[in-house]
């Protein structure tokens, strides 16, 4: 939650399609800038991409994320 926010995680639900309306919206975005900034390989990239259009965009941000995790450890 960011700092001084009055809003909690529970009105998110609510607003815009909810946690899977937020994925589906950015998701595209997210998966964008890793591919552009070649912090995800292009293996990941298409299956991120291949997930977002069969409506697993939740799936797609944590199959990214992982990549980026693992390369900050090495």
């Amino acid at each position: 939650m960011i700092s001084g926010s009055d809003r909690l995680p529970t009105q998110i639900d609510g607003v815009g399609g909810g946690v899977e309306g937020w994925f589906a919206r950015e998701a595209p975005s997210i998966v964008a800038g890793l591919e552009a900034a070649q912090f995800i390989g292009p293996v990941t990239a298409a299956t991120a991409w291949r997930l977002i259009a069969a409506g697993n965009a939740t799936e797609a941000v944590e199959l990214v994320l992982e990549e980026v995790d693992e390369s900050w450890r090495q």
